[in-house]
């Protein structure tokens, strides 16, 4: 069974050291006859990781693939991953980010999981890792923790933060990610989605755990405020698209954003009279509501905002 690990990484050569350090680190010879390359996609257009790569590759206990994909935008990075893993005869890929490191055993629990459940995809937890000094109601608030599931569950969505893809069953799909979402984010949704479409499954590995360092520059409400508001962009592209098309989507898209509007806005000022100051994190969650529903009312009128323009992090 031959595997790709793959993460794309944009400047940030603090943040792949400790991926790479994290990588060369995994369990897995509990996996009988795993054959495993990593592969690193640098996706600026100096190839500035060209020689941190090259230096790891010296020592690293599989082979280290480094890919230039100079045009800017994770779709490309990820397609670009796509390919070498598929040039290099894999029957899997693992998707991890740059900003992530994974548990030692975080590469069998994916394994484990698909070999079990013969999905097409698996997907794994991510926790949050904060800096100091981090606001305790952004901590208490969880607005950092992605959704949590039974393991071995199957479920309706995935992200390419902690991942395990069939890569045969994809390309017999023809699945690949879409580079209209190359700034904006969301090409993963949409990949997974069409794979949810085509008959394949998705089931959760609640063992399979990587930790995402939180930069400061995200660890505030201005960033966690522009996220949800690009989710709703999202949430309005997939609805959009959606099997039953017609020109009856559009209002109807827009409505579902107004009410997003007013239900988030509503409780927002309910939450400010009734707690005050007191309980911040209270006050904020229904923001995330109200912005999802700004995110779907300009995303229906053509306005998305390109967060991968921005880089966090080092």
């Amino acid at each position: 069974m031959r595997v790709a690990l793959c993460a794309a990484t944009y400047r940030r050569p603090e943040g792949l050291a400790r991926l790479l350090e994290a990588v060369a680190a995994l369990q897995v010879s509990a996996v009988p006859g795993l054959d495993l390359a990593v592969v690193i996609v640098d996706n600026s257009s100096e190839a500035a990781a060209r020689a941190q790569v090259a230096a790891s590759g010296e020592r690293f206990p599989w082979p280290l693939h480094y890919v230039s994909e100079p045009r800017r935008g994770i779709t490309f990075a990820r397609n670009a991953a796509l390919e070498r893993a598929t040039a290099l005869g894999c029957d899997f890929v693992a998707f991890i980010d740059d900003d992530e490191v994974p548990g030692p055993r975080w590469l069998v629990a994916l394994l484990a999981a698909q070999r079990r459940s013969g999905a097409a995809a698996v997907l794994g937890a991510v926790e949050p890792v904060f800096p100091p000094q981090t606001p305790n109601w952004l901590i208490e608030g969880r607005f950092f923790e992605t959704h949590a599931f039974a393991d071995g569950a199957e479920i309706g969505d995935a992200h390419t933060a902690n991942v395990l893809i069939d890569l045969r069953r994809l390309a017999a799909l023809g699945l690949r990610f879409d580079h209209r979402y190359a700034l904006t984010g969301g090409e993963d949704t949409m990949l997974f989605r069409d794979l949810l479409d085509a008959g394949g499954r998705i089931v959760y590995a609640a063992d399979a755990v990587v930790y995402e360092t939180v930069p400061a520059s995200r660890a505030r409400l201005a960033w966690l405020l522009r996220r949800w508001y690009r989710t709703g962009n999202v949430e309005a592209a997939l609805y959009l698209r959606g099997r039953r098309r017609g020109p009856w989507r559009r209002p109807v898209n827009a409505l579902r954003g107004l009410l997003r509007v007013t239900v988030g806005g509503g409780l927002f000022l309910a939450n400010l009279l009734v707690l005050g100051f007191g309980r911040k994190h209270r006050i904020v969650r229904p923001l995330y509501t109200l912005c999802r529903g700004c995110g779907i009312l300009s995303s229906t009128l053509g306005w998305n905002y390109s967060e991968y323009r921005e880089v966090h992090g080092t």
